[in-house]
């Protein structure tokens, strides 16, 4: 799912399979305590490209289309994506509406899909500054007024030193991890890096786990 944002299409089977694992992942969340207690909740992961960012993009798509609205924020400013993913303008975006030179209703891409207002990284010299002070935390809390949920792409752990502080404002986080690419030891010791922020870790996805198909299945496809 890493580079993959879903598309309803009844007729593709890819189609079907995110939406089911989706399902999968919003019961698992309901079950952890999402919109009762969780209602922002990040997506990040160790390093660049690992799907975090398409993992939270197909995940506001999901629920908006079964009728939540999703505010999408993108706090990764180093690594920008989701403009471009959902054909919005770039900026104003996150970093200007922190900087204080636009407002969050100027930073706002109202409904770029049903149900889902993306809020897109914008402009920045200075990612790491951007999110220092409690600006970030108070705009957080306006997305949330007349939505019921925020779904936030947070820098990757290993590449931005502001990721901490990101992660710190939110009320649950969830590790993406590329399947392959990181030792069991780098994942262990940046699960326990999240936890001692004190932000709850609601779990952990692995993006583009591929199987092998059996030889004799092949013949028969």
């Amino acid at each position: 799912m890493a580079n993959t944002i879903a598309k309803h299409d009844p007729k593709s089977g890819r189609s079907e399979i995110i939406a089911t694992e989706l399902g999968y992942l919003w019961s698992n969340l309901l079950q952890r305590g999402v919109v009762d207690t969780h209602r922002t909740i990040g997506f990040c992961a160790i390093g660049d490209d690992e799907g975090s960012n398409t993992l939270a993009a197909n995940l506001a798509l999901f629920l908006g289309s079964k009728g939540k609205r999703i505010a999408l924020v993108e706090a990764s400013l180093r690594e920008k994506a989701l403009a471009g993913i959902f054909q919005a303008t770039p900026s104003p975006g996150l970093a200007e509406a922190l900087a204080g030179t636009a407002s969050l209703r100027d930073a706002l891409r109202m409904q770029v899909a049903p149900g889902v207002d993306l809020v897109p990284a914008g402009e920045s010299t200075d990612p790491y500054w951007s999110f220092t002070g409690e600006r970030f935390r108070t705009l957080v809390k306006e997305v949330l007024a007349d939505r019921d949920l925020c779904l936030v792409d947070v820098p990757g752990l290993n590449r931005a030193p502001e990721a901490s502080l990101v992660v710190r404002t939110l009320d649950a986080v969830i590790l993406v991890v590329e399947a392959n690419r990181h030792h069991k030891d780098v994942v262990q010791r940046n699960v326990t890096y999240l936890r001692s922020l004190g932000t709850p870790v609601l779990g952990a996805v692995v993006n583009d786990l591929v199987h092998e198909i059996p030889t004799v299945v092949q013949k028969l496809m």
